[in-house]
């Protein structure tokens, strides 16, 4: 039964072969080599070209994934419109815009240190403008600052320019006395400054001590003659234009040389 069994697959095998055409069927070792050494370069080639398209396609839609995950969060994460235009509110507010103007000006003065007129601005616009509650607050905080910058005391002179250059602001005020007590406390510390003493004579002419003005513009003139020239178109002097000690010690040419 054994043999008979493998001369059934012997003669079915043979059937097969001869079955097949002759193209395909190799006559040799080497042709079979052959054959099969192209069917497994067409193979790897094949393999090759998929695999190198496969990891594109894999890219190209994770790419879109991301894109429209991107999208999304961006869609998501934008915040909604529920900003305060401040240009389109004080156009359309003209009682807020005069409010922001007046206290701009305000601050200005502020800046300049002119803390009297930036005190009197801000007071104004806090009693026009006083429902505005954020231009209320910031003008009542610079209130406040100009007030303590006006109550403290600026430091006391020493020097003979510091003592010199707040008795000239004291003259321009009108405060002639405090000008005087400025002056004479610099030439104590510097008894020969002339500028102090032609001072000192002009705070004793607007006071009307005459005599001391002279005194003190004939000790100037004398330290420095470019101070006759001063005297002669000085406003100060003005009381003391027709007396005659005036004459003879700023216009000496005009003074009559007495008889011989």
């Amino acid at each position: 039964m054994r043999k008979t069994s493998s001369l059934k697959k012997l003669n079915n095998r043979r059937k097969i072969v001869a079955s097949t055409p002759k193209a395909t069927r190799p006559k040799s070792r080497s042709a079979r080599r052959a054959q099969s050494s192209v069917k497994g370069l067409r193979s790897e080639i094949r393999l090759r070209h998929f695999g190198a398209k496969q990891p594109k396609a894999r890219r190209k839609l994770k790419t879109e994934r991301r894109q429209v995950a991107g999208l999304s969060s961006k869609v998501i994460r934008k915040p909604p419109k529920t900003q305060f235009d401040t240009r389109k509110a004080i156009s359309a507010n003209p009682l807020r815009l005069a409010s922001i103007r007046q206290y701009e000006a305000a601050v200005r003065l502020l800046y300049a240190q002119n803390f009297q007129k930036a005190k009197s601005a801000f007071e104004k616009l806090i009693q026009t403008f006083g429902e505005d509650k954020e231009v209320l607050e910031r003008a009542k905080s610079h209130l406040r600052l100009c007030e303590q910058r006006i109550a403290r005391k600026p430091p006391a002179p020493r020097t003979v320019e510091d003592l010199y250059n707040a008795a000239v602001a004291l003259m321009n005020e009108g405060k002639y006395q405090e000008s005087i007590e400025h002056l004479n406390k610099a030439l104590k510390n510097s008894p020969d400054c002339d500028y102090v003493l032609y001072a000192l004579a002009a705070s004793h002419c607007l006071t009307g001590n005459f005599d001391g003005a002279l005194s003190n513009l004939k000790s100037a003139i004398t330290l420095k003659p470019e101070n006759r020239f001063l005297a002669q178109h000085d406003y100060d002097f003005e009381p003391l234009t027709q007396d005659s000690r005036f004459i003879s010690i700023v216009f000496p040419e005009r003074a009559i040389a007495p008889p011989q």
